[in-house]
């Protein structure tokens, strides 16, 4: 989205480190390479954080010319820390379109000087010991004002990809385990579902693209328009597989068999617990028993449906654990997962440890790989040792590994 933004006025390269597995030294590189004045770096996740700043640091030794600005949840979050680093210049707060533009615009214009003298709204930039702010910058009203994202400057699109597109922004419900809804302040914006078929279409005759993925936090979040955009899938012909993630509260059966007609063959359900008592602590409205009904369902009419668990939640007990995993156990979902329980910086229970009884315990260390954070248990809970949360997790994962053994028995 970002390069669609600024590729009229300015020469733009995407480097996705992430899905192609690329060490710090090979992306710094790569980089390079390009001779670029500008590079973003994308801090999506707590997790990504050291691994942002060590490339930072990298490019900044090699060229310390080069301007780099950070952003996303974990750069917004983390705002004024990452400042503190001297390998960042400025760092764009919550959604980058029109600040990233704005910020082409001036530097084409005036240079970096010009950023720093008048910085666009939104972004806060470096000058020496100082931080400066930008104004703050409202939402996008319309999305649909965006234009479509460049896939075609993803290294290996679309063969190395599974397309993914996001029709939506935010979400209003209150989980205290998710950062993402306090990012986008709590509110929720949507591509009209005449846009969502445009790009849907784009992707199906620019690329020859026959699945993708809704990546929205919720899909029906607004069950009206969910409706409305399988409904007009079937009408447009659009012949195109794809998976979304949805609140089971939201969900019915009715509504999977449009979906299904309309190509659906993937659903993600987020139920993290089995136990009644922990969901109404984290806020989640789901009947545990409705919910196993539309899984199978959903199975039935081949929509190949993954649920997923947390292990080690605040005021989880030994009981509420055997709970989540006996509940597994028994759900016709096609495949499972677990992760531990992480209290991420921007969530509720990130930003008050002690008001929840979470104590860290070690240090997490991915060694180097960003995406292994559950085999790490960073903190203990009120009645959970860290020791016992991963010891269930490692049933948790035997669980999940049992449904794919049983899963391939039963398609042979």
């Amino acid at each position: 989205m970002l390069a669609s933004m600024v590729r009229d006025i300015a020469d733009v390269t995407i480097i996705d480190a992430y899905s192609h597995a690329l060490s710090t030294d090979d992306t710094v590189k790569l980089a390079l390479e390009f001779n670029p004045d500008i590079i973003g770096i994308g801090l999506p996740f707590t997790f990504t954080e050291p691994a942002g700043k060590s490339i930072a640091a990298g490019l900044k030794a090699s060229n310390p010319e080069l301007k780099i600005i950070l952003g996303g949840i974990q750069a917004t979050i983390n705002a004024d820390g990452l400042l503190e680093n001297p390998a960042v210049d400025a760092v764009v707060l919550c959604e980058a379109e029109l600040t990233v533009r704005e910020l082409a615009e001036q530097y084409n214009e005036h240079g970096w000087n010009g950023v720093v003298n008048s910085p666009p709204a939104g972004l806060k930039i470096r000058s020496g010991t100082d931080v400066i702010s930008g104004d703050s910058r409202s939402f996008i009203k319309d999305i649909d004002s965006l234009p479509f994202p460049s896939f075609d400057l993803l290294p290996g699109f679309p063969d190395f990809y599974s397309a993914r597109i996001l029709t939506s922004r935010g979400c209003r419900f209150k989980c205290p385990y998710c950062a993402s809804a306090g990012y986008w302040r709590h509110k929720y914006r949507a591509h009209s579902p005449a846009r969502v078929i445009e790009m849907l279409m784009n992707l199906r005759d620019s690329y020859g693209i026959s699945r993708v993925s809704f990546a929205d936090d919720t899909f029906n979040f607004d069950p009206a328009r969910a409706k409305e955009i399988a409904e007009l899938i079937i009408k447009n012909c659009v012949n195109m597989e794809w998976g979304a993630s949805c609140r089971p509260e939201l969900l019915t059966v009715d509504d999977l068999r449009l979906y299904s007609e309309a190509g659906m063959t993937g659903l993600f359900l987020g139920l993290e617990s089995g136990s009644p008592r922990i969901l109404k602590g984290i806020r989640r409205s789901h009947d545990l028993e409705v919910t196993r009904d539309l899984v199978g369902y959903a199975e039935s009419i081949d929509i190949e449906t993954h649920a997923s668990f947390m292990i080690g939640l605040p005021d989880e007990t030994d009981e509420d654990v055997e709970m989540t995993l006996e509940y597994a156990r028994n759900l016709p979902s096609g495949t499972l997962g677990f992760h531990i329980f992480h209290p991420l910086p921007g969530s509720e229970y990130g930003d008050n440890t002690h008001k929840y009884g979470l104590e860290f315990d070690v240090t997490p260390d991915t060694g180097g790989s960003l995406g292994a954070i559950d085999g790490v248990a960073p903190i203990k809970t009120r009645h959970l040792s860290v020791m016992r949360i991963l010891d269930y997790y490692q049933i948790a994962r035997g669980i999940a590994e049992d449904r794919i053994r049983e899963r391939k028995d039963t398609q042979r």
